[in-house]
C-alpha cells in the first residue's frame, strides 16, 4: 500500500509540475495576409467601354477578446477602415478613381496564453456599358492580383491561420474566384508561406448598350491561438470569424 501510496503522489506530482510548466510557459503565434486587385481593364471587340463605379465599402475588425474594433467606410471616392488592438491589425481600402481593392491582416500575439483574430473586406459596385455598338460583343476583362499569407509558431504556439477571398461578378455571374479558406500550421515550430502575383484575364460576351452590373470582392483574414487560451474566448473568436466567412459564402452563392 505504501508503494501504491507513492506512486499515486509521484503522479500527482508530477501533473502539478506540468500544469505548472505550461501555465507559465507563452507562446507566439503570427498569421500575415495580404490581397489586392488593380489595374482593372475592359477590352471590347467592337465599340468602346465605359465603366462607372457607383459605390465602395471597406470595413476592418481587429480583435483580443473581450476587446473588439471594428470599423467600416463608405466614403466615396476612396473608402479606407483601419483597426488595432494590442498587436492585431487589420486594413481596407477601395479606390473608385484606380478601380483597385485592397485587404491586410495580421495576427502577431506573444508572452500571452490567448488567441487574436482579424478580418479585412473591400468592396467596390458599378455599371458598365459597351457604347457605339450592337448584337452581342466579346469583352476581355483582366486585372492584376497580387497575394501573401504567412503563418508561424513557435514551440507553444497552437495555431495559425491565414486566409482570403476574392470574388468578381458581371450580372451576377461569376468572372473571378479565388477562395483559400485556411492555411494552417498545428503544432510547435511550425512555419507556411504563399507569395505572389497573377495576371487575371477572362473574355464574356455582353450586349452592346445595355448597362451591365459589375461587382467586386476581396477579404482577408488571420487567426492565432497561444498556449492553453480561455475555452470561452476561442468559441467566441472562431464563431465570429466563421461567421463573417458563412456570410461572404451565403452571399456568393446568393449573388450566382
Amino acid at each position: 500500500m505504501k508503494v501504491k501510496a507513492l506512486k499515486v503522489f509521484t503522479g500527482v506530482l508530477m501533473f502539478g509540475l506540468l500544469l505548472g510548466v505550461s501555465s507559465t510557459a507563452y507562446a507566439d503565434a503570427l498569421a500575415i495576409t495580404s490581397l489586392s486587385f488593380t489595374n482593372l481593364q475592359f477590352t471590347p471587340s467592337a465599340g468602346t467601354a465605359q465603366f462607372t463605379i457607383t459605390a465602395v465599402t471597406a470595413r476592418a475588425e481587429a480583435s483580443i477578446p473581450p476587446i473588439t474594433q471594428n470599423i467600416i467606410s463608405n466614403s466615396f471616392p476612396i473608402a479606407q477602415a483601419s483597426a488595432a488592438v494590442n498587436g492585431v491589425t487589420a486594413a481596407a481600402t477601395a479606390n473608385a478613381a484606380t478601380g483597385s481593392l485592397f485587404a491586410d491582416t495580421t495576427v502577431n500575439i506573444g508572452g500571452c496564453s490567448c488567441s487574436a483574430g482579424s478580418f479585412g473586406l473591400a468592396t467596390l459596385t458599378g455599371t458598365l456599358v459597351l457604347s457605339g455598338a450592337e448584337g452581342m460583343v466579346d469583352v476581355n476583362i483582366s486585372a492584376l492580383q497580387t497575394f501573401l499569407w504567412q503563418v508561424q509558431t513557435d514551440a507553444f504556439g497552437q495555431y495559425a491561420e491565414s486566409g482570403l477571398n476574392f470574388d468578381f461578378f458581371v450580372n451576377g455571374a461569376p468572372v473571378f474566384s479565388l477562395q483559400i479558406d485556411a492555411l494552417h500550421p498545428i503544432g510547435p515550430n511550425d512555419f507556411g508561406t504563399v507569395q505572389g502575383a497573377e495576371q487575371i484575364s477572362r473574355t464574356i460576351r455582353l450586349q452592346g448598350g445595355t448597362s451591365n452590373t459589375i461587382v467586386a470582392r476581396l477579404s482577408t483574414t488571420s487567426l492565432g491561438i497561444n498556449e492553453v487560451p480561455e475555452p470561452a474566448s476561442v468559441v467566441l473568436l472562431i464563431s465570429g470569424f466563421g461567421f463573417m466567412t458563412g456570410v461572404l459564402k451565403k452571399r456568393r452563392n446568393r449573388t450566382r
